[in-house]
């Protein structure tokens, strides 16, 4: 009994009493039953908007469609080698090791151990962590959809109409899985990288005869559920998790109200989403620029998910505050310092799962350039980087589209002292070392003090 005091009494130290009351209550209504009641598994089919009036509406996305779309093409044959894989059912994950997926794939299985999720049991009943099944990773991987990006470049690339496949892959997912069955309803923030995904494919393919009414009806149905949940499950992340999910599923919440405003509810996804990505971007972001997570591969998908933000707000003349732009600039300043300009790598430093939500070029997982690249020419109005291949994130996000009053261009210091994130950098040229000494003002994933980097050209 003295044993299991001090176990709750270490948890509440450790947690704090708002995360522990929220948990507590959370598990509860989990296994009373009482969470599963607010998450619908059946819903009535419902027209939002005709398919040409979406095609026709005001609101913008990085690009009208793909006929609109002026990026230089290159018929490269890493990307070229990527959709012969996909054609013969290859598939990487984690950006590191390629599995073979069945054509009878129901999206529920992990390639890793042949495990099979119950599709038939509420996402509220799906355990993640139990002996023999493996990571669910392996599982949500596939749903995230990312895999789309190396279709929609083959397309643009090499001019192969690829929409058949496209559409076919999210029309397969959504009669595969039920409204909040099984385990690709488990997570909000795959579920949040799935939707941003889907949306990047329907906007190319916007004018495409692949996508006709009943289809579209039938993604958008898809689409409104899947934000909804988002909503609803939002504080877990909010206040049981926050890091990166937490920004992705704001961010999803508040995108989802400026592309799909003609849905039910799409103001209170907007002005909640909004609202919640301020206070992340201000919590998680410190006021150096390093971000709670200590991960350099972390704070890339964040600033990913953050150039999405900044890029469609901007795009539809809908702003965050100076204090918002500024604190993401500093954090894109602090990954920038660390970077080594002749590959692109940075120290591999803290949890790196192999993620990289949205992959919009041909350079190797660990270069970083092509990402805040883009993300520079919208802060900045100036690219880091002039090689064509670097800058293709920046061509389909629409390189034009910059903040109206810029910050500075970046430029990497000799020396860097970012106390807040215990990270300071030494720099001649090539040579580079990164060291880690702090003390942790948020709860660590890991604790990897004095942590050192020494970089000799490159290596």
């Amino acid at each position: 009994m003295i044993k299991k005091i001090s176990v709750y009494l270490n948890i509440l130290s450790n947690m704090g009493p708002k995360y522990v009351l929220f948990r507590s209550q959370y598990e509860f209504q989990r296994k009373a039953g009482l969470l599963k009641k607010r998450y619908p598994t059946t819903f009535e089919k419902k027209t939002f908007i005709s398919l040409e009036n979406w095609r026709n509406q005001k609101k913008k996305f990085f690009f009208d469609s793909k006929e609109s779309l002026c990026l230089p093409k290159k018929e490269d044959d890493c990307l070229k080698q990527e959709y012969s894989n996909y054609k013969k059912g290859i598939l990487r994950y984690f950006n590191s090791k390629d599995y073979t997926i069945p054509e009878d794939s129901n999206w529920i299985t992990n390639p890793e151990t042949g495990y099979v999720y119950d599709k038939d049991a509420h996402w509220t009943e799906i355990r993640d962590l139990e002996k023999g099944k493996g990571d669910i990773k392996y599982v949500w991987e596939r749903s995230r959809f990312s895999f789309l990006y190396t279709l929609i470049r083959y397309d643009y690339h090499f001019e192969k109409d690829c929409s058949v496949d496209v559409f076919k892959e999210i029309e397969h997912w959504i009669d595969s899985n039920a409204l909040n069955m099984g385990p690709n309803y488990k997570c909000s923030q795959e579920i949040s990288i799935r939707v941003m995904n889907w949306s990047f494919a329907i906007n190319y393919y916007r004018y495409s005869e692949t996508l006709n009414e009943k289809l579209f009806e039938k993604i958008m149905n898809s689409i409104y559920w899947q934000i909804d949940h988002v909503l609803k499950n939002i504080n877990f992340s909010l206040i049981a998790v926050r890091n990166n999910h937490a920004i992705t599923e704001s961010l999803m919440l508040y995108i989802g109200g400026l592309l799909y405003s003609f849905m039910p509810n799409s103001e209170l996804w907007y002005q909640r989403g909004k609202s919640y990505l301020e206070k992340e971007v201000n919590y998680q972001i410190y006021t150096d620029g390093t971000h709670l997570l200590l991960s350099t591969n972390y704070q890339r998908t964040v600033l990913q998910v953050l150039t999405w933000g900044l890029k469609l707000s901007n795009a539809n003349n809908d702003h965050f505050s100076r204090g918002f732009y500024e604190r993401i600039y500093k954090c894109l300043n602090q990954l920038f310092q660390v970077l080594n300009i002749e590959n692109g790598n940075v120290p591999n430093y803290g949890p790196n799962d192999g993620s990289l939500f949205c992959k919009l070029n041909n350079k190797d997982f660990r270069d970083y350039r092509p990402q805040i690249n883009a993300l520079s020419k919208f802060l900045t109005d100036e690219y880091l980087f002039e090689d064509l291949e670097l800058k293709e994130d920046s061509f389909w996000y629409n390189e034009e589209n910059v903040l109206t009053t810029p910050f500075s261009p970046l430029l990497q210091n000799k020396l860097n002292s970012f106390d807040q994130g215990g990270i300071y950098t030494i720099r001649d040229k090539s040579d580079f070392s990164f060291i880690v000494c702090k003390n942790h003002l948020n709860r660590p994933s890991h604790a990897d003090n004095l942590h050192i980097d020494i970089w000799k050209n490159g290596i």
